[in-house]
């Protein structure tokens, strides 16, 4: 699908979905044996439904039926084996679009060397047996990925003795500490320490899960809308909270650096278009927000730096590659310096027929920035169906055509 992005100020308020990795992980919660979950405000994006689908697939578990289709969602491919291998020895991850390029036996190598699993493949579908969990002291390298851990403390969790995970070189810790408030929220007993270069948490066996869970809205998302307004006219965005754990909140530090017009009414925020200054950011522990931030640094008054570019490449696409070459195409100055992304002001957008690399924050990103000029096109924009279904609805409902 080609979506045709036309000049508009936009003027309204919009209800932001709900949060899918809040969602997913109380899926996760409610999939675990003997929990008692109620989840509300439920969302509709394909990586949340697949999240649903396999819990429910766990709650009514069929022992012929062990295939587990994780959609395009890296973390039902990281968060889940951990849980399924209480219910059983062998099962199936499957998966489709962007997720079947990706190398997930990477990231379940931790099960192989710890517990001995045996892991049939790099990509997907990949065949698992000799898959169980036991309570210990882990040790687990978290440069690359913290969802895996979020499944083993999910999973070693209801285990019938205390375990801890000494998780070395962390990021997305931001995630991390997500993952734990949420189970506490239910009614497990974990604890954290940090050091130097470490984190390692404490979790206490035995533990009964029982919630309800009413799902907050994304903040991963509200980063596109939150540069939207302040780039062409003015957005109120509800159903947020403002003391939300989720990491992608960090978008409000932004903002408060580069001066932006904002104020908050209750859950709402209200955002307006604004001389925005330039800033610097370390996006290391929050890559989502790179592309929204990308947007806003092309409409600031100066030279930007955002750091982190390096956890950009393993995304639905190569992240990095697709923001330099499809922001090169509308005229922009962008370049990268070793883990660094430098941007100058783009007076100018250039008309042109872009590529969403069939990522949803790719497309969200440039349809932002075909605000500011008429005439811009992005193939392949059904792939926000994996976190924002309605995204260019909602942008189509609140704007007014120059």
């Amino acid at each position: 699908m080609i979506a045709t992005i036309h000049k508009s100020e936009l003027h309204g308020e919009i209800t932001i979905c709900p949060s899918k990795s809040y969602e997913q992980r109380a899926w996760a919660i409610a999939s675990l044996p003997n929990s008692e979950i109620c989840i509300s405000n439920c969302g509709k994006s394909a990586d949340t439904i697949a999240s649903r689908e396999i819990a429910q697939k766990l709650l009514s578990f069929d022992p012929n039926d062990k295939t587990f289709d994780c959609g395009e969602s890296a973390l039902c491919a990281r968060m889940f084996p951990p849980i399924i291998a209480l219910r059983t020895d062998s099962f199936i991850l499957d998966g489709h679009g962007t997720l079947q390029k990706r190398n997930i036996r990477h990231d379940l190598e931790f099960f192989e060397k710890n517990f001995g699993w045996n892991i049939s493949s790099k990509g997907l579908p990949i065949n698992i047996s000799n898959a169980h969990i036991t309570p210990g002291n882990y040790t687990i390298d978290g440069s690359h990925t913290s969802q895996v851990i979020t499944g083993m403390i999910f999973a070693l969790s209801t285990l019938p003795a205390n375990s801890t995970i000494t998780v070395e070189k962390p990021s997305s810790t931001g995630y991390i500490f997500l993952t734990i408030e949420i189970a506490r929220q239910a009614g497990a007993d974990i604890t954290t320490e940090q050091k130097s270069n470490t984190l390692e948490i404490s979790i206490q066996g035995n533990t009964h899960y029982k919630a309800s869970f009413n799902v907050e809205g994304d903040w991963s998302n509200a980063a596109f809308l939150i540069v939207a307004g302040l780039t062409n006219g003015e957005i109120g965005i509800s159903g947020l909270n403002p003391l939300s754990q989720q990491p992608d909140r960090a978008i409000m530090d932004v903002l408060d650096i580069c001066n932006a017009n904002y104020e908050w009414k209750g859950n709402s925020l209200f955002v307006r278009k604004s001389k925005n200054g330039s800033f610097q950011f370390d996006a290391t522990d929050t890559p989502d927000l790179i592309p929204p931030l990308c947007a806003l640094a092309l409409n600031a008054d100066g030279e930007c730096k955002i750091y982190g570019a390096n956890r950009l490449i393993g995304k639905e696409s190569n992240r990095l590659e697709a923001i330099v070459s499809e922001l090169g195409k509308l005229g922009a100055s962008i370049k990268t310096d070793g883990n660094c992304i430098i941007t100058q002001p783009l007076k100018n957008i250039t008309p042109t027929l872009l590529d969403s690399h069939n990522d949803h924050r790719i497309a969200m990103m440039l349809a932002i920035l075909g605000l500011s000029s008429d005439g811009i096109r992005i193939e392949g924009c059904e792939c926000v169906e994996k976190s924002y279904p309605d995204f260019f609805e909602e942008i189509q409902k609140i704007s007014c055509t120059n």
